[in-house]
């Protein structure tokens, strides 16, 4: 059976909201003292941050992502006999 990595990382992470603040020029995210208690992070611990694209930039994003040429001619198969 295989299970891939995002299923492993989402089955095996916390999910929460955090706020970003200002922290001198750099920003932050204020992560709950219940999740670092819960998780056992604690300050100085690399941790890994997902963070969503906005919906109105989603398409472009993916399509460059996929390497989606808008100028690009659609695909046709060669032998229409086959799948």
């Amino acid at each position: 059976m295989f299970i891939s990595y995002y299923v492993i990382t989402t089955l095996m992470s916390t999910l929460f909201e955090g706020k970003i603040r200002r922290l001198g020029n750099s920003m932050a995210v204020i992560i709950p003292k219940e999740i670092l208690e819960e998780t056992g992070a604690k300050e100085g611990d690399v941790v890994k941050l997902a963070v969503p694209i906005p919906k109105q930039r989603r398409k472009e994003v993916l399509k460059k992502m996929a390497g989606i040429d808008a100028q690009s001619e659609p695909f046709t198969r060669e032998k229409r006999d086959r799948f």
